[in-house]
């Protein structure tokens, strides 16, 4: 209930001992800074003034604040004093006399609840209508708009056992307004995020502040702004579940490695995936290709394969079913589990050359700059580390390409046939597979012109 009355309420000054500077409303300009350090986070209001001739500390005011807050601060506010013998006070800006009684309050929830059934609808079904933004968001967002996420007060209103105080800040109870950005870990994220939300300006219903905030920003912003709402939804659920602290640029890390990732699939999903520098391969003659793939559901259950050649010739193939909790875990699970049954393979000779071959741009990306900082799954590091490692003590020849989707159809088929049949199996290719084609006879030049040899 406090979240819907933060806009009416304001501190008045008197001796400015009792008002935090930072984190509490003191004038009319007044906004959360996000960036204060966490000794400026203790401040109080009379530490602003000077105490040796009583003026506020005008150097101190713009260290903290925007040019135009430090001019309101100045112009219109008294300097707060001891002298004047009264402590600070939280007033109610709705009534003149600014006290807060039920009959007013009651008054204001009337208003609010008028204001949104008055508001236009909208037609939230465009969502699926966005090619930019990736399924799996897609229908997160769709869920968040009809009230259908879990944060703590709709489980409280389903379970009363289940408190509905947030997690995160142990201060207000968790609706969807507060989880997403009243919240002062979700604060940081969209200070420090590329969109440039500030989120004392926004509306208290969800709806009415998605509705907002969409209609203000081209189909590029749409991506970046529901990308980092569900990575916070996703740190947050972290941090309620696993205990580990809440990390806001960390979320903006793996907003960034998943937008980058968003990017490459769309672009080989339309075909646009050309202007990246390609390469003839006429290696295949004298080497190994390993076509690797994963495919993934939400509930869970996943599939992957891995079709084997021998100098352009299929020679046997990898099918698995496991358990991961994203597409992207799967996909590196199963790049490892190829690697690990090729460097066993007779043959592996020191020197040998070993390609492998994936359409998970971000993984292949990661893997050849050897670097796990900004994948796309914090939930891969792992795995991808020992993928790298695999790679690096090998001493065979071994090199990770990027392929086209189109490329990796027959391990992409291979792969979602695991996840659905819970198939595990190693070795040369049943029959039955070749005869339904999905598994050919090898590769030929074709197959290289669908490979990009430099990843962007």
């Amino acid at each position: 209930m406090r979240d819907f009355f933060r806009t009416d309420v304001m501190w008045q000054l008197n001796n400015g001992d009792k008002v935090n500077a930072i984190s509490q409303p003191w004038f009319q300009g007044w906004g959360v800074q996000e960036e204060a350090t966490r000794g400026d986070r203790q401040l109080k209001v009379s530490a602003l003034v000077d105490s040796e001739n009583g003026q506020w500390n005008v150097q101190e005011l713009a260290r903290l604040f925007q040019p135009n807050q430090v001019q309101e601060i100045i112009t219109d506010l008294i300097i707060p004093s001891a002298e004047q013998g009264e402590v600070d006070r939280l007033v109610w800006k709705v009534t003149k006399c600014g006290k807060y009684t039920v009959k007013e309050g009651y008054n204001k929830l009337v208003e609010i609840q008028s204001a949104m059934q008055d508001a236009p609808p909208v037609d939230w079904h465009c969502i699926w209508q966005w090619k930019k933004v990736p399924p799996k968001v897609k229908i997160f967002i769709w869920r968040l708009l009809h009230k259908g996420l879990p944060v703590a007060v709709n489980m409280h209103n389903r379970i009363d056992r289940f408190p509905p105080i947030c997690q995160r800040c142990q201060e207000e109870n968790e609706y969807e307004m507060h989880c997403f950005f009243f919240c002062n870990t979700s604060r940081q994220v969209w200070f420090a995020g590329s969109l440039g939300i500030r989120v004392h300006d926004l509306p208290l219903d969800i709806i009415e502040t998605v509705t907002q905030i969409v209609s203000q920003l081209d189909e590029e912003g749409v991506r970046i702004f529901f990308t980092t709402m569900w990575e916070i939804w996703k740190e947050r659920n972290k941090q309620v579940m696993e205990h580990t602290p809440f990390v806001p640029h960390q979320v903006l890390k793996r907003v960034n490695a998943e937008l980058r990732q968003e990017l490459y699939d769309v672009q080989i999903d339309e075909g646009d995936g050309r202007d990246i520098a390609v390469e003839r391969h006429d290696i295949y003659q004298q080497g190994w290709q390993v076509i690797v793939d994963g495919s993934w559901e939400v509930s869970g259950k996943a599939g992957g394969a891995y079709v084997f050649n021998d100098r352009g010739k299929t020679h046997s193939i990898g099918l698995h079913s496991f358990c991961v909790q994203d597409a992207f875990q799967a996909e590196a699970w199963t790049l490892n589990e190829a690697i690990m049954y090729t460097l066993r393979q007779e043959g592996c000779t020191p020197g040998r050359k070993i390609q492998f071959f994936s359409d998970c741009m971000g993984l292949v990306l990661a893997v050849n700059q050897n670097d796990v900082t900004d994948l796309p799954s914090w939930r891969a590091t792992t795995v991808t580390n020992q993928i790298i490692r695999q790679i690096e003590e090998s001493q065979a020849e071994v090199t990770l390409h990027f392929a086209r989707r189109e490329a990796v159809k027959q391990a992409h088929n291979l792969a979602n046939l695991a996840r659905r049949s819970a198939i595990n199996y190693q070795g040369v290719p049943h029959m039955a597979l070749q005869q339904q084609g999905k598994i050919g006879t090898g590769i030929d030049e074709s197959f290289f012109q669908m490979v990009q040899e430099r990843p962007p």
